[in-house]
């Protein structure tokens, strides 16, 4: 099956297509095309991966491909470059963030299913081993009351703030804490800081955000029989399980998550940014499909 990828200033996009086409570690797939923000990033990822072809348009790859990839750095161009592949009938992975907007991202969604065509979006932190095995221990320390979290992040980053990789702490807690983020409420110092999220079980969550941090991403989960804390880990290749995720949503054209496991930390992540911003506790929206 080929596979297109709209991106290439991100590191993924040549992991990604090394994966596949070097490595072959998802037999039956490979990635045949790319485009590029600029030509030398184009150029770099067709050679570090091995990509036969380089596009001067995402739309010149319609017709010759069966899935794709969005990979943008900053999540505002995600599904802009999403809507031509997806009027194509062509399946699509979109980089986490899935948007920048709750709002466009539920039109979008809505889009896509009135024309039957697949979309998911993740990060691929809660995929890996030690995210399932921290969820195994979280479940047996009874009634979760607090879940804390530290890793990289950059709240002033220049792809989007906050959403650039505080994605992925957000998506971890989300993915493991099973409720509805309320509200959250955040402190700064200096280019660092701390958001704390209230959910409608009663639970906290809190999430550390380090800029410069090179500690890698850590949890703890308290409950009421006990704690739990471990650092998250990555596998021997920590994409190969979300390569694998979306290669069979590609064949299969079945979404492996709903709507709203991408939607809400979008709408978590929104609430962050504008709490940052202000020093205010800012009310989560709720995502509705």
């Amino acid at each position: 099956m080929r596979i297109g990828i709209v991106g290439a200033e991100n590191s993924h996009t040549i992991a990604i297509a090394k994966t596949l086409n070097l490595e072959k570690a998802v037999p039956g797939f490979e990635v045949t095309h790319v485009w590029g923000e600029t030509t030398e990033s184009a150029a770099k990822a067709a050679e570090a991966g091995g990509i036969p072809r380089i596009v001067d348009d995402p739309k010149d790859m319609i017709g010759a491909i069966e899935g794709a990839v969005v990979d943008h750095r900053h999540a505002k161009y995600h599904l802009p470059a999403v809507r031509p592949l997806v009027e194509a009938g062509i399946p699509v992975f979109v980089d986490k963030p899935f948007c920048m907007e709750l709002s466009e991202g539920i039109e979008f969604v809505r889009f896509a299913r009135q024309r039957g065509v697949p979309v998911t979006s993740y990060s691929v932190l809660p995929l890996q081993k030690s995210v399932h095995e921290f969820g195994e221990a979280m479940g047996k320390l009874g009634n979760l009351r607090s879940f804390v979290t530290a890793g990289p992040a950059d709240i002033d980053s220049e792809y989007g703030g906050i959403f650039f990789y505080g994605i992925h702490q957000v998506d971890l807690m989300l993915s493991l804490v099973a409720a509805c983020p309320v509200s959250v409420s955040t402190t700064r110092q200096g280019e660092s800081g701390v958001a704390t999220i209230a959910f409608d079980s009663g639970a906290f969550g809190v999430l550390h955000c380090l800029k410069d941090w090179s500690g890698g991403f850590l949890a703890t989960a308290y409950g009421d029989s006990g704690v739990h804390h471990s650092p998250m880990s990555f596998d021997e290749n920590a994409y190969l399980e979300g390569i694998r995720t979306f290669c069979r949503m590609f064949e299969t054209r079945k979404e492996p998550f709903s709507p709203s496991a991408y939607l809400r930390p979008v709408a978590v992540l929104t609430s962050m940014q504008k709490s940052f911003d202000t020093g205010r506790p800012v009310e989560v929206e709720e995502v509705e499909i």
